[in-house]
């Protein structure tokens, strides 16, 4: 990212939320058959989940389906604003889960397992890739010096899923969810020249 006075591109890696790797984990452990969306990744890359503490119905992998959404894509939500909902207090995301009773009573249980699992992934991660990425820079100046011109102005968010799955999904023209293995693999770079050759 340039950074001086003139309108520029931008480019942000992230690391999944906390609140987003546990859903991913309580999704695993609750062996949840998530009905089909564009937006839901494959499954947590974990060798071996805990035991389900639930039956896993299908009311509960709608209610997770509703909860991720919120999570990742709150503009595309078409659930009217209920302001007769209680807020659920008992989980780490109150306004989130207030329309999902079912699933935050399970997330309530679940979330002390699920950060102590995201705490120490993080710590691993953080021993296995110590560096930040220095692709999307050299990817820009590549083009840059390809077109002969500076890239024009955009925004890209990149948010970086612990998942085993190999599909780049795009929320909005901003936004995009990327499997790690994606990401620290040999074909992260190219996907990414394509996209910004597009944009920029």
């Amino acid at each position: 990212m340039r950074l001086n006075n003139i309108a520029s591109w931008r480019m942000s890696l992230d690391s999944a939320s906390a609140m987003m790797d546990c859903a991913l984990w309580i999704r695993a452990a609750e062996r949840l058959q998530i009905p089909p969306d564009p937006l839901v990744p494959g499954p947590l890359d974990i060798d071996r989940p805990p035991s389900p503490i639930s039956t896993g119905d299908q009311v509960i992998a709608e209610q997770w389906l509703g909860w991720w959404l919120s999570l990742i894509a709150p503009h595309r939500e078409n659930r009217p604003l209920d302001q007769t909902l209680e807020p659920a207090h008992d989980t780490p995301d109150p306004l989130g889960l207030a329309p999902y009773p079912l699933l935050a009573a399970l997330v309530a249980r679940r979330w002390p397992q699920a950060i102590e699992w995201h705490n120490a992934r993080r710590l691993r991660d953080a021993e296995q890739h110590p560096a930040a990425s220095l692709i999307p820079n050299l990817v820009v100046q590549d083009l840059e010096r390809t077109v002969g011109r500076r890239m024009r102005p955009f925004n890209l968010e990149f948010i970086l899923l612990p998942v085993r799955d190999d599909v780049i999904r795009r929320v909005d023209d901003e936004r995009y969810l990327v499997p790690e293995r994606v990401f620290h693999g040999p074909g992260w770079a190219a996907w990414l020249r394509g996209l910004v050759s597009r944009i920029g």
